[in-house]
């Protein structure tokens, strides 16, 4: 929402886009989403199927499974309201990440990427990548995870950990769904062909997948557009101490 490609919306391409207002997006209601699509003929059956795909009569009457998926007046009046604001939400949420990206610059990390020629994102959601050769030993289990601390060398266990301790909340970067326990016995595709999800376990090369590595070195950072630079200024000293 807000950022676009080569001066085109995101959301804009292809014949269908999805829209969450989940309660950390730019724009929220607290819950819910949209469908985009400029086809009147394929916008109708969805608004049908999302208010049970009742069908015209004086009672319920269904000739097809439909969904109780219509979001309520009130919330779409807070999102309504809430566009008026997206540009405002933009400019807190890049001033979150450039004060990020200027306090980080000295150590072995990336924040976000993007092509600054031809992107322009809405800085939603501020996240730092650790170096390779930056990284201390990390393994995680399906629901725990344990690091050893090393000099000059972090994981982003040990980092979200000092950020929990001054009552600030991070995340791993998502985990990829081809390591999700409900997938990861099925075939999955990297660029080197087929393969299957393997231990998102700690082992040297051992993950070669671009989401297993970026689950493996990531870091979702506090991004909250009422977030205060004092905290701010806290989470980014306490990151630097974990690579001291």
């Amino acid at each position: 929402m807000g950022a676009s490609w080569e001066g085109k919306q995101c959301g804009s391409y292809g014949d269908y886009a999805a829209v969450s207002y989940n309660g950390n997006k730019i724009i929220t209601g607290s819950a819910g989403g949209c469908l985009l699509t400029n086809s009147l003929e394929d916008a109708n059956p969805v608004r049908k199927w999302s208010t049970q795909a009742r069908k015209a009569a004086a009672w319920y009457q269904n000739e097809e499974v439909g969904y109780n998926y219509r979001m309520s007046n009130v919330i779409a009046g807070v999102i309504r309201d809430q566009y008026n604001h997206l540009t405002e939400h933009i400019a807190k949420k890049k001033a979150i990440y450039e004060r990020y990206k200027k306090g980080l610059k000295e150590l072995p990390i990336k924040m976000n990427p993007f092509d600054e020629t031809k992107a322009s994102p809405n800085y939603w959601l501020s996240a730092l990548l650790i170096d390779e050769g930056a990284m201390c030993r990390q393994v995680r289990s399906e629901a725990e995870a344990l690091y050893i601390s090393e000099s000059g060398k972090s994981c982003p266990t040990e980092i979200l950990d000092a950020i929990s301790s001054i009552n600030a909340e991070g995340r791993p970067i998502w985990k990829p769904m081809h390591m999700q326990p409900m997938y990861r016995m099925h075939e999955f595709i990297t660029v080197n062909g087929s393969g299957r999800a393997k231990t998102n376990a700690y082992s040297a090369g051992g993950i070669k997948d671009v989401g297993a590595d970026i689950f493996q070195r990531g870091v979702c950072l506090p991004s909250d557009n009422k977030m205060a630079e004092e905290l701010q200024d806290k989470i980014i000293e306490v990151i630097r101490a974990c690579f001291e």
